[in-house]
């Protein structure tokens, strides 16, 4: 079974995230029993799954070789963070938070700045280094409500909290320290990521109704094909100016489970602001999440396998 899994792109994290996600359409409490099966197979123990694959990915970044994550991760997602701040402000002072086809500016913020680390860390597992693997929690940033905060904290003119995102560079901090202070712990951590992230697909999975992420219909759709617009740059400076495959670039095509979160999270900050629009952007990022999720690692792959053809 876990062979053909594996022959999936990114089927570590995608097919356990589908059968939960399934799952939790039609018997959203059956694991609902509290303790550790809650924690295991409930979605109770995301964040602590998130945690340790964040401290376990750090421990595989080689200061010694930090260059080339600087050089090629570094780089995209400094432009990811520019155009997803850039266009989602623009966004707003032009269609205003009601936004346009059904898309709210919350929802498209949210969609247009996340980047799904699950599925970047199971397709870097299959087509990329080890460096590229570690790379993980530095994506996971633009997978909780940091980057959306910063815009609507910049919008409204309100302050950021950096809290969520010094939540998650502290274990992977700590992770860099231990895995470049004695390499043995590299190899005693890093060997633990494929099986976290089949928990961590699992998790993510029971938490989405799939029937809610339907009814968002076409404005879910329309925001999915604007993202993928939008993300292309990605592909381009990856291949064109970094010299590479592309294959990165195209892992940030993905929009991350725990961004559908994000607008419950900025809808509590500035509920008289941003409360009307939570629901349906809350749906309309499960949408592009499930599309995402099962579009983009086709892309990877072929990506991948022209370049392997090329050499």
């Amino acid at each position: 079974m876990l062979n053909a899994i594996k022959k999936v792109p990114a089927g570590t994290f995608l097919v356990p995230m589908l059968i939960s996600a399934i799952l939790y359409t039609f018997w959203p409490n059956l694991f609902q029993v509290g303790g550790l099966t809650e924690h295991i197979f409930g979605g109770s123990g995301t964040n602590g799954i998130v945690g340790a694959i964040v401290f376990c990915s750090g421990t595989g970044i080689d200061l010694k070789k930090i260059g080339y994550a600087l050089k090629r991760q570094g780089v995209l997602l400094l432009v990811k963070f520019a155009v997803g701040v850039g266009l989602s402000l623009l966004y707003i002072s032009i269609f205003g938070l009601p936004g346009v086809f059904g898309i709210n500016a919350l929802a498209f913020t949210i969609v247009i700045c996340s980047i799904n680390p699950a599925v970047y860390l199971s397709l870097m597992q299959q087509y990329g280094t080890e460096q590229d693997t570690a790379v993980y929690g530095i994506t996971g940033l633009f997978s909780i409500a940091a980057v959306p905060m910063i815009v609507f904290g910049i919008s409204s003119g309100g302050g950021m909290d950096w809290m969520p995102v010094l939540s998650t560079l502290i274990p992977m901090a700590a992770g860099i320290a231990f895995g470049n202070i004695d390499p043995n712990f590299r190899s005693l951590f890093m060997p633990a990521l494929p099986g976290l992230t089949m928990l961590m697909g699992w998790n993510l999975g029971y938490g989405m109704n799939l029937i809610e992420a339907f009814q968002a219909g076409v404005a879910g759709i329309i925001v999915t094909i604007v993202f993928y617009i939008v993300s292309v740059i990605f592909v381009v400076i990856d291949r064109n100016v970094l010299g590479n495959d592309g294959s990165v670039g195209a892992t940030f095509m993905t929009v991350a489970g725990l961004s559908v979160s994000t607008a419950g999270i900025l809808g509590s900050i500035y509920p008289e602001v941003l409360g009307e629009y939570v629901t349906a952007a809350a749906s309309e990022t499960l949408m592009a999440v499930v599309i995402t999720s099962v579009i983009t690692p086709s892309i990877v792959a072929k990506l991948s396998a022209r370049e392997n053809k090329l050499t």
